[in-house]
């Protein structure tokens, strides 16, 4: 260890203070003055300073000289005493390797002081060196989550490409949707697209979780619904328990982890009949809103998808007419939508807020979902992804049909 001296012959140093350092184990240099003793300092082979408050002579700018020496033992936090009588404490940093100790401190207490100095000094020096590495780390994190930041702004921009506009309506129906991920990207999906000129369908899908694993598993599930089977001669138009049994058929081709299932259900409206046919796996039970602003549930039956190949779906069918709705949403809206009552029934709260909307159109509806969703406690960091597709059946649709089948085969020419 370099220990400096400045101006030992000072009075106020105590005499045998070199000899007494150096049989301890000490290297003892020594500075004339203030100025000489900044430049062994900043050659940085100093570990520990021992100085007067005044040197012989004390020429013109020796106070500044001293304020600066001690600039530079703080700066490169070397363990120093300063020695003197009158208000060094002013001089001094609040967290300095700097001690002070009067005129008359015995050559035995500096050597005492400068060993407990000089053990804090690596530490200090310790802490500093894991602080710079810290703060290094903290750039370079700060760098990639800003890369990712970028990356997800853009994934979250794609997947919403891949989402339907239903701006207008299709036929004698309307549509409207609430999509709000949990974050960036979803892992719901939805879709509403006609399948041939008297045939529109929609669904919605959620793969189990959210963020950028479920979101990848949702771009598959876009390409791989489908509506109808197309052949040489035509095409055969699927039933919803059909498009599902396909879907889930891929999806459990993928050899998927056993964590990894998706829930669906997916519905199919004639357009000229206005029935309704539809199959779920897994998912909520879509709900429909009578006339009369009723909701109910479309109960049936279907497993998880991707888990098992194989799986068979059961197709329901139901009429409608002008003014009734179907709304298909994805569970994460029972997670934001909590009861007020303690205890309450979750479906029975959910069915109240659904029969509250049930009277406007559709539009309103998801306008009003919107809202409260943003009004409910921890809006701004939700639990799951929320989607709701919302149809209702516009007032000039056709009311006297004729019954059509749930299959039918049509010419190429028609396709």
């Amino acid at each position: 260890m370099q220990v400096l001296l400045v101006d030992p012959s000072c009075e106020h140093l105590p005499d045998g203070v070199a000899d007494l350092l150096t049989e301890s184990g000490w290297q003892v240099q020594a500075a004339d003055d203030y100025r000489s003793a900044v430049e062994r300092a900043h050659s940085g082979q100093v570990d520990a300073i021992v100085l007067p408050m005044h040197v012989r002579g004390r020429p013109p700018g020796a106070d500044r000289e001293l304020v600066g020496l001690l600039r530079e033992i703080d700066s490169r936090r070397i363990a120093a005493i300063l020695i003197g009588d009158g208000p060094a404490e002013s001089l001094l940093q609040e967290a300095s390797l700097i001690d002070f100790a009067s005129t008359g401190v015995s050559k035995e207490e500096i050597r005492a002081r400068l060993t407990t100095l000089t053990r804090y000094q690596a530490l200090v020096r310790s802490m500093e060196s894991e602080l710079t590495n810290m703060e290094r780390l903290g750039k370079r994190l700060n760098q990639h989550f800003a890369q990712v930041d970028q990356e997800m702004q853009l994934a979250s921009r794609l997947q919403r490409d891949f989402l339907p506009h239903v701006d207008e309506p299709i036929g004698p129906l309307r549509f409207a949707v609430v999509y709000r991920p949990a974050s960036w990207v979803s892992g719901d999906i939805y879709d509403v697209f006609r399948v041939d000129e008297q045939h529109v369908a929609f669904y919605v899908a959620d793969a189990v979780g959210h963020g950028m694993a479920a979101s990848l598993l949702t771009m598959f599930i876009k390409k791989a619904v489908t509506g109808k089977r197309v052949r040489a001669d035509g095409y055969e138009l699927l039933d919803p328990s059909q498009s599902l049994s396909l879907l889930n058929d891929a999806l459990a081709a993928q050899s998927l982890p056993n964590c990894q299932f998706v829930t669906a259900c997916y519905c199919l409206v004639n357009t000229e009949t206005l029935e309704l046919q539809y199959a779920r796996g897994g998912h909520t039970y879509p709900l429909f809103v009578s006339v009369e602003g009723r909701v109910t549930e479309l109960k049936s039956t279907g497993g998880l998808l991707g888990l098992f190949p194989g799986e068979e779906f059961i197709t329901k069918s139901i009429r409608l007419k002008p003014g009734e709705k179907i709304i298909l949403y994805s569970d994460g809206l029972e997670f934001a939508y909590k009861p007020r009552e303690e205890g309450a029934d979750k479906w029975s709260y959910h069915r109240r807020v659904f029969e509250s909307l049930a009277h406007l159109p559709v539009t309103r509806i998801a306008s009003d979902i919107s809202t409260r969703l943003d009004q409910e406690a921890g809006s701004l960091n939700p639990h799951d992804d929320v989607t709701v597709v919302a149809m209702e059946v516009m007032d000039n649709a056709p009311t006297e049909v004729s019954a059509s089948g749930a299959s039918m085969k049509v010419p190429a020419a028609d396709a």
